[in-house]
């Protein structure tokens, strides 16, 4: 198997072995401990509004007085800014070179080289990006802002949350009504998922 599909059954392990664990616990404490379980069910399944909490970061910001009133000199800077940084990623940056220099256990250098050469690609995309961008701002700054504001449209993604939001009281309450049964259940599923990734790093 190549090293990346590796990296990648050993983190779905890692991850499975912290869910099983969880199951584990949450199905121990619905056998020996229902009515512990049953307050602690009740004090995560409240309701917590974070809509008005969160609307200070949902304004809008207006950069039509600092961008395009100015559209040659930004595009200007964009593209300067951006050839500079297609430059280094080009020519000046060497990930197999910085993986050497910086203090990393030989066993993570692959998963870290990975990591850099990822933040590499998104560096060059961004800096492509920004060169398109203050090429428009030069020539077309009047697309640019209509396509800005077809960008900006907004999304109603509400509908498809609320109906994730749904409390399943018949599942709630047929777990608690047999609890030994479910608990059995949840330490058996559990136990063989924990035994199963611990398997996979041996």
């Amino acid at each position: 198997m190549s090293p990346i599909g590796e990296i990648v059954l050993d983190a779905l392990a890692f991850l499975t072995i912290i869910c099983g664990t969880a199951g584990l616990v949450l199905s121990l404490g619905l056998i020996f401990f229902p009515e512990r379980t049953r307050r602690i069910d009740a004090f995560l399944s409240r309701n917590y509004q974070l809509k008005e909490r969160l609307a200070y970061f949902d304004q809008a910001l207006s950069n039509e007085l600092f961008i395009y009133r100015h559209s040659m000199l930004y595009g200007i800077l964009f593209i300067i800014g951006s050839i500079t940084t297609l430059g280094f990623l080009f020519f000046q940056m060497d990930v197999e070179r910085l993986v050497v220099i910086l203090p990393i256990k030989a066993t993570r250098v692959l998963l870290w080289e990975i990591v850099l050469e990822a933040l590499v690609l998104t560096g060059k995309l961004a800096g492509v990006i920004g060169v398109i961008i203050g090429a428009f701002l030069i020539t077309a700054p009047g697309r640019l802002q209509r396509i800005e504001k077809r960008l900006n449209a907004g999304i109603a993604t509400q509908p498809m949350v609320d109906r994730l939001d749904v409390f399943n009281q018949v599942v709630n309450v047929f777990s608690f009504r047999h609890p030994i049964l479910i608990g059995s259940i949840g330490v058996l599923l559990s136990a063989t998922l924990i035994i199963l990734s611990f398997s996979n790093f041996f």
